[in-house]
């Protein structure tokens, strides 16, 4: 229950995410008194469907990862986790500490077989084809080495071609298309993703690409895809502030932003960050869904919405199949 807004954010969720979806159950785990503040917003019918892990230590973002494992164990994140690992929970969504729930998703979950690292995934919206593409790392590692993207590689590549029913695309995020350019691990990702039969590698993708439609998967490190995801959303709401700015100054500026206002509301509708918050940690024998820490209701039932998609889909299966053969 955690992220910078607490209960406040994902209690709602948890309430429409319930009416939504009659057979979800869920194990909410955290603070007491927090989290009995759902009774004042609950159905009786749904109440059936929650039940209560209570524990007082919390771990905030300041908290180095490692501690987690070694100092933290009684914490709501760290036992999250476990119930997935010990099977009393299907999937683990949290908006806490990113580094310690990879650190407890590896400790407790561990790592399909022939995959050493794990790797955030998340989904951003394909503008051209009105789809959506995957990204990743996220923000599982900062560093990534050259075997390490052409993990995520064939991680994303399995999760494509099972959404899409054919061969993904697949591109390196990359400063440019030319083939000198970039690191020398992203150059050996290069030229072994060049001869793999199971992915229709493109090649390099710039950053201005990212939304085109030219890729179905699009891998970098953790590092730039973090920077990716916050800056996309960063423009997002920096666009939105600058047409009610614009839209204000005058008579004539208002008379044209009531005239466009449906027009406004579905690029809002499109584009809205929240609509594709929840990176999934893939890559262990679990799901684990990690959502931004700063998001709103809207943005948590959507991360509580991709970890039912992987439920459903059996994801960590259909990844350690893909690797199994």
């Amino acid at each position: 229950m955690g992220g910078d807004f607490g209960p406040s954010v994902t209690i709602p969720a948890v309430m429409a995410i319930l009416a939504q979806y009659d057979e979800l159950r869920f194990i909410l785990a955290g603070n007491e008194a927090s989290l009995l503040r759902i009774q004042q917003l609950d159905d009786p019918r749904q109440s059936e469907r929650i039940e209560y892990l209570f524990t007082e230590e919390y771990l905030d973002n300041q908290v180095n990862p490692l501690h987690a494992i070694r100092r933290h164990r009684n914490s709501s994140l760290f036992l999250a986790v476990d119930m997935v690992r010990n099977g009393r929970a299907d999937a683990c969504v949290s908006a806490g500490n990113t580094g310690a729930l990879i650190m407890a998703g590896r400790h407790l979950l561990r790592t399909l077989p022939g995959i050493e690292r794990p790797a955030m995934m998340a989904t951003l919206p394909n503008l051209q084809a009105q789809g959506s593409c995957l990204l990743l790392d996220v923000g599982a590692h900062i560093n990534s080495s050259a075997q390490d993207l052409l993990t995520y590689a064939r991680m994303g590549g399995i999760v494509a071609q099972y959404q899409l029913q054919r061969k993904p695309r697949l591109g390196l995020l990359n400063i440019g298309a030319e083939v000198h350019k970039g690191t020398e691990v992203i150059k050996t990702a290069a030229q072994v993703l060049s001869t793999s039969a199971d992915i229709d590698y493109i090649g390099y993708l710039e950053p201005a690409e990212l939304f085109a439609g030219k890729a179905d998967v699009v891998v970098c490190d953790g590092f730039a895809g973090n920077i990716t995801i916050k800056t996309s959303a960063g423009v997002v709401r920096a666009i939105e502030a600058l047409w009610l700015q614009i839209a204000g100054r005058n008579l004539i500026n208002r008379g044209r932003a009531l005239l466009t206002a449906s027009m406004f509301k579905e690029l809002q509708q499109t584009i809205n960050p929240s609509l594709f918050n929840g990176a999934s940690v893939v890559g262990l024998d679990g799901i684990l869904i990690k959502s931004h820490g700063n998001t709103d209701s809207e943005g948590f039932q959507a991360a509580i919405r991709q970890a039912v998609q992987e439920i459903d889909a059996g994801l960590p299966g259909l990844i350690g199949a893909g690797f199994a053969s």
